[in-house]
């Protein structure tokens, strides 16, 4: 890096030539810039110059009556010595940001530096199925095995839609899902945003898959599409599902249909728990030959209220344009 930062507001052109560079991840779309830009955001792309390439990666702005945020939702893989940390910061200081949010969905590694007003940090865990590689899908755990082969024999079937039924499906699912965590004593929250699934739909950012029986929707998950991946946003199974192997059949069917695609990886999403023998690691590492991947995802204070009030009124407020 050369210290250079570059702070662009996203346009059509732009926002094409960045997915085009990430094939592989979805938060890096214009269909998932269209999304957040639904939900009030306004998508910005971030550019820091290196010696031999630059260093891109969209980011998404909310001004509201007292704070202003940022939000990096996919990091790029940037060394944490380089420039580009620093230069996020002075950005940050320069146009009021109060709080930054910097996570590591689909993330192709590195970690994030230890860096002044930091609030949280997290390790996380991401899982990535190889769809290219000659045992995906051949050589499950055995229990994974037995699950989607039991389903099938149910009767069982895949459903790929993006109707407002199916989201509502969704969302409900979900709900049975985090109840039941929070049932186990996890700290998880019940409710689901029916409007944001539907908007997440609608951009095209992501598609349902769901697992089907005598008509009834017993699992289902979000995908979010990028050009040659998938990415396992959400899910959710009732507990008829659970009982049939739904949740197992799903994910074999969803990465079966993503390989007939083209598609070169399947992101089977993440986890913050540590424990190596959790049900979830277990879960997403019984399909195959599935990487596991060390992130981290943090937030920061750079600006008190105060301070960030004052820079917004002076400078007239952020001057930056929606894609369009």
């Amino acid at each position: 890096m050369t210290g250079t930062f570059v702070v662009e507001p996203g346009t059509t052109l732009l926002a094409s030539e960045l997915a085009a560079l990430n094939p592989r991840n979805p938060f890096y779309t214009l269909q998932y810039a269209d999304f957040r830009n639904g939900q009030g955001f306004t998508p910005w792309i971030l550019i820091g110059d290196n010696a031999h390439s630059k260093v891109c990666c969209p980011a998404f702005m909310k001004t509201g009556r007292l704070r202003c945020s940022l939000e990096i939702p996919s990091v790029p893989d940037v060394s944490v010595n380089e420039p580009f940390w620093q230069a996020l910061m002075d950005f940050c200081h320069q146009n009021g940001i109060s709080d930054l949010s910097v996570n590591s969905f689909c993330s192709p590694g590195g970690g994030i530096p230890q860096l002044n007003y930091e609030k949280s940090r997290k390790p996380r865990w991401e899982y990535v199925l190889d769809l290219k590689h000659p045992d995906t899908l051949t050589k499950m755990r055995k229990g994974h095995s037995y699950s989607v082969k039991r389903a099938r024999k149910i009767g069982i079937e895949m459903r790929r839609t993006r109707d407002l039924e199916a989201v509502e499906a969704h969302a409900r699912l979900i709900g049975v899902s985090m109840q039941r965590r929070k049932d186990r004593g996890e700290n998880v929250t019940t409710s689901v945003e029916t409007n944001n699934l539907l908007r997440l739909i609608e951009s095209g950012a992501g598609e349902i898959f769901q697992a089907v029986l005598a008509g009834q929707v017993i699992s289902s998950n979000v995908i979010l599409i990028a050009e040659k991946a998938g990415y396992n946003h959400t899910q959710g199974t009732n507990p008829e599902g659970m009982g049939y192997g739904a949740a197992h059949f799903l994910i074999h069917e969803i990465a079966c249909a993503l390989r007939d695609e083209g598609k070169e990886v399947f992101n089977l999403g993440g986890t913050d728990d540590p424990d190596p023998e959790s049900g979830l690691r277990k879960f997403k590492t019984g399909f195959g030959p599935v990487a596991e991947i060390e992130l981290e995802s943090a937030t920061f204070e750079p600006g008190n209220l105060g301070a960030s009030l004052l820079r917004r009124v002076m400078s007239g407020g952020l001057r930056g344009r929606k894609f369009d």
